[in-house]
């Protein structure tokens, strides 16, 4: 696939499968043809044939090449040509793919999400998501924010079995660095239920539970924020401990972040 080849209706289509791939981690033959129609709309001329090809070789850039990689420029190059009204109507079409099964999971929230800030177009993701009918599988008590904010306290507790109050600050902080449309309060109120829960002593497979919802809400890159957060409370209170690096190895090698940590 040259280049020169390369459109925004490959584009779209290329977003279109990274929402289906990141369900499940596959693409089904059902999944290929809902996209199809799909991508339809955005060139009713072309043929079924057409239309087939640039689903497939959407595919097979983003399972042939660096799928984050792919996936960001597509979204890129989406919010440079199309204009709001376009993207609004792409972001409609993800939300239609999404809830197509009744329910939007985690990682589909998460990717409209990122698709509506890249694009400058929340309001549209909020609106579809207090329209839509699907059942979203948030629990109100627990969120990926949670997940974080887990993580957050586990590597400030590590080092002398205290939170310093520039660990407190670091970690709401970065909390809102995630949802800059939270107040502190609200922040406050996630670190309080995390901190609830790990006072009631989580075992080692609960812990595990949280990394891996961290590994499949969040994109690679993503995951490469949290560890920086996690370094930077870490160093809030004065040097990185043994424990504290110890941990963020740990967590960089399960959310498979193959990058070298510097303290």
């Amino acid at each position: 696939m040259t280049e020169e080849s390369w459109t925004h209706i490959h584009d779209i289509a290329l977003v279109f499968l990274t929402l289906a791939y990141s369900t499940d981690s596959n693409l089904s033959d059902e999944e290929v043809d809902a996209i199809s129609a799909a991508v339809r709309k955005w060139k009713p001329e072309l043929s079924d044939q057409d239309v087939h090809e640039i689903v497939l070789e959407a595919a097979s850039v983003f399972f042939e090449s660096d799928a984050e990689k792919e996936f960001v420029q597509s979204v890129r190059a989406i919010g440079e040509a199309l204009s709001v009204e376009q993207r609004r109507d792409v972001l409609e079409d993800v939300m239609r793919i999404a809830e197509a099964d009744g329910v939007l999971l985690n990682s589909e929230q998460n990717l409209l999400s990122i698709l509506a800030s890249a694009w400058d177009i929340k309001a549209t993701k909020e609106r579809l998501l207090d329209e839509t009918s699907a059942r979203l599988e948030n629990d109100p008590e627990w969120s990926v924010m949670h997940d974080i904010a887990l993580m957050y306290i586990i590597m400030g507790h590590s080092a002398d079995g205290d939170l310093a109050d520039a660990e407190i600050k670091a970690m709401i902080d970065r909390l809102g660095e995630w949802e800059p449309d939270l107040s502190e309060e609200d922040l406050r109120g996630i670190l309080r239920t995390a901190l609830q829960y790990y006072g009631q002593s989580p075992d080692k497979e609960d812990i595990q539970d949280s990394i891996r919802a961290i590994k499949e809400a969040l994109r690679r890159s993503q995951r490469l924020i949290v560890l920086d957060d996690l370094i930077t409370i870490a160093k809030s209170d004065g040097d990185v401990t043994d424990a504290e690096r110890e941990i963020a190895e740990s967590l960089s090698a399960a959310w498979h972040i193959d990058v070298r940590i510097a303290y």
